[in-house]
């Protein structure tokens, strides 16, 4: 008989389960490993800080997963710092090591995907000192925008993550091309500035001397 297969989505945005690009582009994959035949179930990884009950109970979790896949948004280069937290326990723990295998799907609100490409380092990083089979990951430019498309992208990366295959990074395009996201971009400031009544401040320079 076949031992059961489980999969766990960390959602790493402060939103949430049900409120985030990351529950929404990270639930996309784990739907197909459902499919499958996966067990899954998602986490939420500030929620698991939030004391040191939900933090062993989350490590518990961790430690039954097979497949783990990590989706988060881009901060400062790196992880939210609860984030970074939850994978130091983890690392230093040996949690799931020789068991786990990770995949990373890191979003920004950059217009460039290659903005994420520390992040994506860092994370492999941490597999290797958890002692995780790093699967690789992909790294997201203007998610906000086209978290729609990029959803329909990832359904083959699942298939290969479910398969063991290996994983078809050429599924992902760009949405649209960076001088686009910048107009439209320039558009939302200018409405949330006449929303707010603040038009003739959006050129100020208050510490510019």
């Amino acid at each position: 008989m076949m031992a059961e297969r489980r999969a766990l989505l960390l959602i790493g945005s402060p939103r949430g389960i049900g409120h985030s690009t990351s529950d929404r582009l990270g639930g996309r994959v784990l739907d197909v490993l459902k499919e499958h035949g996966f067990l899954t179930e998602k986490l939420h990884v500030h929620a698991a800080m939030a004391s040191p009950q939900e933090l062993e109970s989350a490590l518990a979790v961790i430690g039954a997963a097979d497949m783990v896949i990590l989706s988060l948004p881009l901060y400062v280069d790196s992880f939210p710092a609860p984030v970074i937290a939850f994978l130091e326990q983890i690392a230093e723990r040996r949690i799931g090591a020789g068991r786990a295998r990770l995949f990373v799907i890191i979003q920004c609100g950059f217009p460039e995907k290659e903005q994420n490409a520390t992040a994506l380092a860092i994370a492999e990083r941490f597999a290797a000192e958890a002692g995780w089979s790093w699967l690789g990951g992909v790294g997201l430019g203007e998610a906000e925008w086209q978290h729609k498309d990029v959803a329909r992208a990832l359904a083959p990366v699942a298939e290969a993550i479910a398969n063991g295959t290996a994983i078809p990074q050429s599924v992902l395009r760009k949405a649209m091309p960076a001088w686009l996201y910048r107009f439209g971009g320039n558009i939302m400031w200018r409405l949330a500035a006449r929303k707010h009544h603040a038009t003739r401040s959006l050129r100020a320079r208050p510490y510019a001397e």
